[in-house]
């Protein structure tokens, strides 16, 4: 069962929300599958921890996975270099996506590929590297959507990987129930463009109707956050009719501005 969490306007808050419970299985999210299609049936560890790797004094550096065949190896590698950068874009630090993303560009252990996977590894590879030529922050979002788009076009002639999706967290009142809900829902639109799926977009874009920004984020952020919030409130009701990949990329990369952007008006940046 997938359950991510990646903030979506919740962004603006989802930083100091809880996470929803760990995955048992990560599914592969590079443009380029293993030889067999994977069947995924459980959710990889949240956008929130992924950029959290590096080793502290008091904590040694967690042991690479060395499992599975050097491609399965990449696929692994490329799916976490890919939370990283919807992390970093979120968060509005665009100066921590060049070294992901230029890894995820690299396809070096990939080995001989299908020649149908080939226009989705070029798209990926092309907009992996536009985060190194200093992008401003619609050009970043436009660029993780695009990944997105490439690696789902990838799975998509493979045949896989393959997800179920559960019922949402319940829309609570507190502040972390909204979090949650609002974390749950964009990990839903993520997965409607890289793997691709339907239901996760549908239930992704379902959740987030009604949904609107607390008032004491949206003081602590003055007028950007309340920009943002407005931009978001007019965004939400469109994403359920969203059918083709380009739209939903298009979608996908405008309401991460707005997270992005309530981020940095909350933190004063």
């Amino acid at each position: 069962m997938l359950h991510r969490a990646v903030a979506l306007t919740a962004f603006c808050l989802v930083s100091c929300g809880s996470p929803p419970p760990p995955a048992t299985t990560a599914p592969t999210a590079t443009a380029a599958p293993p030889p067999a299609a994977p069947t995924a049936t459980a959710e990889p560890a949240p956008v929130e921890d992924a950029g959290s790797t590096a080793a502290t004094p008091e904590t040694p550096p967690p042991e690479e996975d060395t499992s599975g065949s050097p491609r399965e190896r990449l696929m692994r590698a490329h799916f976490k270099e890919t939370a990283v950068i919807r992390k970093a874009v979120i968060d509005g630090a665009l100066a921590a996506t060049v070294k992901p993303a230029a890894a995820l560009e690299s396809m070096k252990g990939l080995g001989t590929v299908q020649g149908s996977w080939k226009p989705s590894l070029d798209a990926l590879g092309k907009a992996a590297k536009r985060f190194g030529q200093s992008p401003d922050l619609p050009s970043a979002t436009a660029a993780i959507a695009d990944i997105g788009v490439a690696c789902g076009s990838c799975h998509k002639a493979a045949g896989g990987p393959k997800l179920q999706v559960e019922a949402p967290p319940v829309a609570g009142k507190t502040l972390e129930d909204r979090m949650k809900r609002h974390a749950w829902a964009s990990e839903r639109l993520w997965e409607g463009l890289y793997v691709p799926s339907d239901a996760a977009w549908k239930a992704g874009a379902d959740a987030l109707v009604g949904e609107e920004f607390p008032k004491e984020v949206l003081a602590k952020g003055g007028v950007h956050a309340r920009s943002a919030a407005v931009r978001f409130g007019a965004l939400v009701p469109t994403a359920a009719a969203k059918k083709s990949a380009g739209d939903r990329a298009k979608l996908y990369a405008e309401l991460l501005e707005t997270c992005s952007a309530c981020h940095m008006a909350a933190r004063g940046k």
